[in-house]
Parts: structure tokens; sequence; C-alpha cells
């Protein structure tokens, strides 16, 4: 059964709205129809895609999937900011599950709404959802054969969203997946938990060495799954590095999602940047070539003389490439006027100052300069397009979209 935000996932990613809604109209489930138009509503926040959410609540008859449709509709108004309709629909979508009779049923839709409740940040309430949902089909489990799988179904659901949360309360829901596993004697599941419960709590001790450590390794997927338990003036700084590290490991799309990660957090996140750290980054892409990177990072550096610094050397970079237009255009930019004298003289004099300042006079990544954007060059400027992104981690996630989970028996259950 195809994923159905994959499924309108290409349409957004090129902005085709119309083309999103043309396909998520095309699926023939009401609760998955809503799901999908709930994943475009991010990107597209529409009064047309709400009403088309409302037509396909109007097709759904069972009490079950009505109440998992009142809860897909609470996430789409906080998606909206529209927190009072939100709270009401998430009410009346636990009005609707007490309404299940089935102890089984109930515990697959609690299931069901705590995940979108996961999906609109409401993880406290969320947690105890879930551990209701696993109350009743533990309870159940004598009662109907299919109380294991569907116990199986919401342990990989509450691990997948502990996935998802970037904060410590993470800890609580995959101890609760734990648990389930436990109770199935599920042991390598057991293990794996165990051990991102280990990881996490070393991340929250000893913080940012622990994630550069990982990346050095190579192991970037966990340090990217773990950088979300930092600090955000260290997240940042993570995701810049991660990000170095995939461009020199020629993955230049993951290298420049984790970039603009980055540059999101920094022009968002209320704190105050560690200039040193940015300054070692940025001269870390200086020295392979990517100057443009390195470029953008110097303007997120507060420290006038530090950033002028190291403006000073990226205009050498350009201007040693050939890029004297480039060079000098950024020379007019540097706020420190004693460097910006010094630069100018150096190249009034012709004189190969990079040497001089530990810049390499040749080598391969000085060539080959920032990735460019597909289909060409990136023009730099102060602000990149800032895009969402996943967590990347491990697990045995079976591919549900949880939203609908397990509810082809609700058919009929009213």
């Amino acid at each position: 059964m195809i994923d159905v935000v994959e499924a309108v996932a290409p349409y957004l990613e090129r902005a085709d709205y119309k083309g999103a809604l043309k396909r998520a109209l095309k699926i023939e489930s009401p609760i998955r129809r809503m799901i999908a138009l709930t994943e475009i509503l991010t990107a597209y926040s529409k009064d047309e895609v709400l009403a088309l959410m409302f037509d396909a609540l109007d097709e759904i008859k069972t009490t079950a999937e009505r109440a998992l449709a009142y809860s897909i509709l609470g996430r789409s108004f906080y998606i909206l900011n529209q927190d009072r309709n939100a709270e009401l629909y998430f009410e009346r979508a636990m009005a609707e599950v007490s309404m299940v009779s089935s102890p089984l049923l109930r515990g697959e839709v609690l299931a069901g709404i705590a995940r979108n409740l996961v999906l609109s940040d409401r993880y406290e309430e969320a947690l105890g959802l879930f551990r209701e949902a696993v109350e009743l089909l533990q309870a159940s489990r004598g009662l109907s054969a299919g109380a294991v799988s569907s116990l199986l179904k919401v342990g990989r659901l509450i691990e997948r969203s502990a996935d998802e949360i970037p904060n410590e309360i993470a800890l609580e829901f995959y101890k609760l997946a734990r648990s389930v596993y436990s109770s199935l004697n599920f042991k390598l599941q057991v293990k794996y938990i165990e051990e991102k419960i280990e990881l996490i709590n070393e991340v929250l001790k000893r913080g940012m060495v622990v994630v550069e450590d990982l990346i050095r390794k190579g192991e970037v997927e966990v340090a990217m799954s773990v950088m979300r338990f930092l600090p955000l003036e260290s997240r940042a700084i993570a995701m810049l590095e991660l990000s170095y590290w995939l461009f020199l490991h020629e993955q230049p799309k993951l290298a420049r999602k984790s970039f603009e990660d980055a540059l999101e957090v920094f022009f968002v996140g209320k704190f105050h940047v560690n200039d040193a750290g940015v300054e070692s980054v940025a001269r870390r892409f200086l020295r392979v070539g990517f100057l443009e990177e390195a470029l953008v990072l110097a303007g997120i550096i507060s420290d006038e003389k530090r950033s002028s610094e190291l403006l000073g050397d990226i205009v050498l970079a350009y201007w040693r490439r050939g890029e004297t237009g480039k060079a000098r255009s950024i020379l007019e930019g540097i706020p420190d006027e004693g460097v910006k004298k010094r630069v100018l003289s150096f190249l009034e004099g012709g004189k190969d100052v990079g040497h001089e300042q530990g810049l390499p006079l040749t080598g391969g990544g000085e060539e080959r300069g920032a990735v460019p954007e597909d289909g060409g060059a990136r023009e730099v400027q102060g602000e990149v397009e800032q895009k969402g992104g996943t967590t990347v981690s491990k697990g045995n996630d079976s591919g549900d979209t949880g939203d609908a989970l397990q509810l082809h028996r609700a058919e009929g259950a009213d």
C-alpha cells in the first residue's frame, strides 16, 4: 500500500499544490485522503484544502474512523494556528472513541489519536493516550488473536513518534515502546531501544562531543537522530559539521539540506551565536574550496573583527581563483576598515597572501568551489531558502502511516 504522504510529496517539493490536491483526491479511503490533505496543508494553508478534508469526513460512517478523522482535523487546525478549533476536534475525537465497544479497536484508535497529538507537538497528552492504548491492548491479549499484532504495530508507532520528538520526553516514549516489545518477548527490539536510550542519555550528559565523535566515525544517521537533544546553539553547529562531512563524502543534496537547516536554526533561534564555532566550520569549508558556504557563515558571526578576518580570507580565495569581481564585491562589505585596507593593499600589490595566511597555493578542493544547486551556480544571499526536514533514524518501522493504524476492522464497527 502506497504511503499517502509519499504520494503527494513530489508535488509539494516543486510547489505544485494543485497537482498535489489532484493526487490526494484519487485516494479512495477518506481517512488516508485526509492524511494526504493534512500534509498538503502544511505547505499550502488554503481554505479549499480544509473544505476537501470536511468532504472526506462526510464519507466516514463508523465510530472508530470518525474518532480518528476528528483527530486528523485537530492536527490540521493546529497547523493553521487555530488552537481553539484544534482542541475542540481532539475533544470530539475522545468523545467518539469512548463509544467504541471493542477494547481492541478502541486501543488502536487511541494510538492513532495519540499519533496526531505527537504531530501537533502535544507530547504529554500523546504519551498518556499511548499508555492507555497499550493497557487496553495488553488486557485484550487473552480475548483476541489480533491483540499481539496490534500491540506490535502500536509499539512501532510509539517508537516512531519518539524518533521525531525533539526533547527529553522522547525518552519516556522509548521506554514505553521498550515495555511493549518486552511484553512480546522481542529481545532484539528491546536491545535496540535500550541502546538508543543509552546514547541519548550520553548526549544529554556530554553534549556536542558525542555527536562530533559519531560524525568523525561516519555514523551519520545516528548523529542526525540524536542532534535534536542538543541545545539549539550546539545543534546548529553540529548540523554545519554534518554538512561539511556530507560535502566531503560527495552527498551534496543531503549536505545542502543540513546546511540550510542549520541556517534556519540560526535565523529563528533565540540564542547567542557561538562565533568561534561558526568560524571554525567556515574555515574548514574555505580550506576545501566551498567559498559560498564560508561566505554565508561569515554573515552569521556577530564579532566584527572575527567576521572581517574571515571575509578577508574569502576575498583572497576568490581572487586567487580568478573571480576578481566577486572578490572586490565582498571586499567592499568587510566591516573592519583596518582589515579591508590590509586586504586591498595585498590585492593591489599582487602578493600571494593566501599562502601567508595559511591558505593552500594549490589543491583539488580549491577548484571545486561551492557545490551548485541543481542546474547552476548559487547566488550568495543573506538567507537560504528554508525547507523543513525529518530526522533520519534506524528502526523497524513497518511503513504504516500511523493515523490509519489497523482500522480495517473499523468497517462497520459502530
